[in-house]
């Protein structure tokens, strides 16, 4: 059968070719945090449910952490204004009638942190459902981290084998398309691996948390691994702490 050779513009050519890895590429999100008064900083939850976190989903994850943060300081805030209460008042306490005064003003300024010193002092009823839920909340963010680092890993196993084979033959097209699947791999992987860090942090901030309910719990130091061999260790860390955390989490009332 006869071949007719038809000539295409240069727009056509363009059209027709299959898709670089630069415009298939995922967003690789920057750097986000928001300073706190106490001079500490938060760090926005990636969502692993929406794939791939990008600037805007951070920063709208920070904004919808900020709420119960400001209301979590306003114990704080009370005890600072007691501070500030008995400083001032002991500087014009001068001579033993003043002292008589400013001993009232004290206890009048000490009556609102009250409630916030019975959550120390008084049996810690209401602070052990709460270590319990956010145990049982970290371990099932654990769990999600641990599911998309299981796909990654899973996905860069596969391309391995089959990138070498699409270079060996030849095949480039097939080679830049796997190329291109092992990069979105490992963006997912590192995507994995950023969402870990807040639950860490997480369970750094909640040890007094802990202590106050008699909850021990030694955290261990996962590493961000590098090759694949040592994301699949990190990925056993990560299953196995999480199930440490569900079980102190049910060995708990509440």
């Amino acid at each position: 059968m006869p071949t007719i050779d038809i000539t295409l513009s240069e727009d056509l050519r363009s059209a027709i070719q299959p898709p670089k890895c630069l415009d298939l590429r995922l967003p690789k999100p920057g750097k986000t945090e928001l300073k706190l008064p106490n001079g500490g900083s938060i760090k926005p939850i990636p969502d692993l449910t929406k794939g791939i976190p990008t600037d805007c989903a951070m920063n709208f994850n920070l904004a919808l952490q900020m709420a119960p943060i400001m209301a979590s300081m306003e114990c704080l805030l009370k005890i600072l204004k007691l501070i500030g209460t008995v400083i001032n008042v002991l500087k014009d306490a001068t001579n033993p009638v003043k002292l008589v005064t400013a001993v009232g003003k004290i206890v009048d300024a000490a009556e609102d942190v009250m409630p916030c010193v019975e959550m120390v002092t008084v049996p810690p009823l209401t602070m052990i459902p709460f270590v319990k839920s956010l145990l049982q909340m970290l371990a099932k963010m654990l769990r999600c981290t641990a599911q998309l680092l299981k796909s990654a890993i899973a996905v860069l196993d596969g391309i391995g084998l089959d990138l070498i084979t699409a270079q060996e033959a030849g095949n480039d097209a097939l080679a830049q398309q796997l190329e291109c699947a092992q990069e979105n791999a490992q963006l997912a992987m590192d995507g994995a691996m950023t969402s870990l860090e807040p639950v860490m942090v997480l369970l750094d901030i909640a040890k007094p948390f802990l202590e106050i309910a008699g909850v021990p719990l030694e955290i261990p130091a996962i590493s961000s691994g590098g090759s694949l061999d040592a994301m699949k260790q990190t990925l056993e860390a990560i299953e196995t702490f999480g199930q440490t955390l569900d079980d102190v989490a049910s060995a708990l009332p509440g």
